[in-house]
């Protein structure tokens, strides 16, 4: 028979959670999850890149009973961040514009959803006096979606991501581990079938398996995570990205129909979605602290952004050139950058690849 009084409790903190905004909630017991070796063979293949803080805390992500003692249950939580915006049809070639992923381009994610499951933590630590409860999204040592396909939010795509029937996937991942013990809802149903649209559409084959991405093929990972240089094989691919890549989620069908929409939480920023390259290039420290304070985008750091800025350009530039178009001013904004021997030599080397590419005869 269920556990009447983990029922009744069960009930009211999803209850509690949906009228704090969450889309989804679902429950998963705080066990080593038979997963884990898809994880440790991706580890193990170094596909993880230069990301080794998820090397570093392998058994913890796998066990959550070593991030709090007794812990038994997980409570999962997902919102949607989809908001109803166009993307211009052709870029703008006098002035072009970086692209950002979808979910970075309102404010930032770990702090709206962070203050909500903190007031979830404490809710529980309330309810059930003698049980404890942490909070975490994006920020602890836990593969949030492995969990939420336990907890039933939705099941692990095979561009890794989760997949929900209703929303999609352009949602965010919130997670509290407890030591209450929760009555567990149905894992999600794989739904992809033998779709393959996402791994076809990875503009850099960074999905070289269902549910397997090599993050030192992918254009999220050398534009938000990498430090240093970019491989110039990677370059090209990055189009006019500067922030993230959406390739994987924009061609899979349980995309196409309407999502709830997230715009009350996840405003889209204009500073995050007229992101102007040659502006992004030559901003000052001070301006990038100001206009992107509270920005996801901080993620990618100053040097980061301005190198994926001056990658962007040298694309741009082609994109010019095959379009028979004039070479616009901002070709001279990289020849400066690149000449400049105060600059940081990251971005200047990625300047003088871009002006190869705007001026390949040498002109």
């Amino acid at each position: 028979m269920p556990n009447t009084v983990s029922s009744a409790i069960a009930d009211t903190i999803r209850a509690h959670a949906l009228g704090l905004g969450f889309d989804r909630v679902g429950f998963c017991p705080a066990v080593v999850p038979k997963e884990g070796s898809h994880f440790d063979r991706w580890l193990a293949s170094g596909m993880h890149g230069q990301m080794e803080w998820i090397r570093r805390g392998r058994e913890r992500r796998l066990d959550p009973r070593l991030v709090l003692d007794s812990a038994r249950s997980l409570i999962l939580v997902a919102r949607s961040y989809a908001t109803r915006q166009t993307e211009p049809a052709r870029p703008d070639l006098m002035d072009p514009r970086g692209s950002v992923a979808r979910y970075a381009r309102g404010d930032d994610y770990h702090e709206i959803m962070g203050n909500r499951l903190l007031n979830m933590e404490e809710f529980i630590e309330r309810e059930a006096p003698g049980e404890r409860a942490l909070a975490y999204v994006d920020t602890g040592p836990f593969l949030e979606r492995m969990w939420a396909a336990h907890a039933g939010i939705g099941w692990v795509g095979k561009n890794a991501l989760v997949l929900n029937k209703e929303m999609g996937s352009y949602f965010f991942l919130g997670l509290v581990v407890t030591t209450l013990d929760l009555p567990p809802d149905e894992p999600a149903l794989d739904q992809c079938g033998a779709c393959t649209l996402c791994i076809e559409a990875c503009p850099t084959g960074a999905i070289v398996e269902p549910r397997m991405v090599d993050s030192r093929l992918c254009i999220a990972y050398h534009t938000i995570e990498l430090r240093g240089s970019i491989p110039p094989e990677h370059r090209a691919p990055i189009g006019l990205r500067v922030f993230g890549c959406d390739d994987c989620q924009e061609v899979c069908p349980w995309n196409r129909a309407p999502a709830e929409d997230g715009g009350d939480w996840f405003t889209p920023r204009p500073e995050s979605t007229s992101l102007s390259l040659a502006r992004i290039l030559t901003m000052s420290h001070e301006e990038y602290l100001d206009r992107f304070r509270g920005s996801p985008i901080k993620r990618a750091t100053y040097r980061g952004l301005r190198r994926n800025a001056a990658v962007a350009l040298g694309n741009a530039a082609v994109i010019a050139g095959e379009a028979e178009e004039a070479a616009p001013d901002w070709t001279n904004t990289l020849q400066t950058v690149a000449s400049d021997e105060a600059e940081d030599p990251v971005v200047r080397e990625h300047a003088a690849w871009s002006i190869t590419r705007a001026h390949p005869g040498g002109r």
